[in-house]
């Protein structure tokens, strides 16, 4: 079904162009029509069938107006010419839109061929960002390295972007999720951007829709009564989009006696992410709680994000924190077989700047 609608949104594609072509050719045959029309191609018939066939039909024949023959020729092989010089014309000039296509693995390789949408419209620029070898073993020293790759290539795709708003950012992302974050907030909307995301069932990438559809509201639960105001230096924010995030699950961290806001879907489900317009609605409400943190909170110092979602929301939300209104900012890694059950964590920073590492549980030999 996919595949027939791209076949019928690529023939609608340019139709203006497509009706002109049309127009001209479709004179074109017409006009040569009435040159041939003339009954000089009877006698031509009636010939050939007396000659094979030994019939003797009987036919007066018409002078062929010759000046009109050659006239109509002209004309309609002018018309058809013309109509083909302005398709192809029209088809060089079609120019096609750049899109950066950000392949950022670090849990699993995929095929990024398999793809539910058209994308015969792009030039597409693919900037891979892979970091699976990295983090096969929980090391510092892994860790750095994945993060200096990661580095390499978002200063590379802020080059190519810059002064360009005209190219499409597209985000394809399989990676841990303070990778995430930590992409969205050194790219940090810079351009127009799209996102797909992987389906595990259909093996095969799965663009977020651009047209609206019904999603179900961010739920918050406040638990600000801990500490006071004034002592208050840090605060834990969850979010449960595809799981939940319980507090059980944060133990070893020593967290407990702080602030926690949890940001939720009730209940939290896989493939939550159905449209862009939920993106951007779900960022929101992110910025928004960050906004009521920073202004409840005048001794706050940092922030301990945990996350459970698809990767789209979390390039997102990571895209809407800034270093300029936002305290320091750590995101947690979650693997439900270790102990902590967060075995690592960075703060986000800027490109240039030095990214610190935890590792709670320490490092896997």
């Amino acid at each position: 079904m996919n595949n027939q609608f791209s076949k019928i949104k690529n023939f609608f594609k340019g139709w203006h162009e497509k009706k002109i072509t049309l127009l001209l050719i479709t004179g074109g045959v017409g006009v040569l029509s009435t040159g041939f029309a003339q009954d000089w191609w009877k006698s031509v018939l009636i010939s050939f069938a007396n000659e094979v066939f030994h019939t003797h039909i009987q036919y007066t024949e018409e002078p062929t107006n010759y000046v009109y023959l050659t006239i109509a020729t002209l004309v309609g092989a002018g018309l058809i010419g013309l109509g083909l010089w302005f398709y192809f014309k029209t088809k060089e000039k079609a120019k096609k839109q750049t899109m950066l296509q950000i392949r950022h693995s670090s849990i699993e390789s995929v095929d990024y061929s398999k793809v539910d949408v058209d994308l015969s419209d792009y030039n597409i620029e693919p900037y891979p960002i892979l970091q699976s070898e990295e983090l096969k073993v929980l090391k510092e020293p892994n860790l750095h390295h994945a993060l200096r790759e990661q580095e390499k290539t978002v200063t590379k795709i802020l080059q190519r972007i810059d002064g360009n708003a005209d190219i499409e950012l597209s985000y394809w992302g399989l990676a841990h999720i303070p990778l995430l974050f930590l992409l969205g907030y050194q790219l940090a909307d810079k351009s127009n951007s799209s996102f797909f995301e992987w389906n595990q069932n259909k093996l095969r990438w799965e663009k977020v829709k651009e047209k609206h559809v019904v999603y179900p509201p961010l739920k918050i639960e406040k638990t600000d009564s801990k500490q006071s105001v004034e002592e208050t230096k840090e605060v834990v924010v969850k979010i449960g989009v595809t799981y939940p995030v319980n507090d059980t699950d944060l133990s070893g961290l020593h967290l407990d006696s702080l602030n926690s806001f949890y940001l939720h879907l009730e209940p939290p489900h896989r493939n939550a992410i159905v449209c862009k317009e939920q993106l951007n609605e779900y960022q929101k409400r992110f910025r928004q709680l960050l906004d009521e943190i920073n202004q409840t909170f005048p001794q706050l110092e940092r922030i301990h994000l945990f996350y459970s979602g698809q990767p789209s929301l979390a390039y997102r939300l990571g895209s809407s924190i800034s270093p300029r209104m936002d305290k320091e900012i750590w995101v947690y890694n979650y693997v439900g077989l270790s102990q902590p059950k967060y075995n690592w964590a960075i703060n986000l920073k800027k490109i240039g700047n030095q990214i610190d590492i935890k590792l709670p549980g320490g490092e896997l030999l």
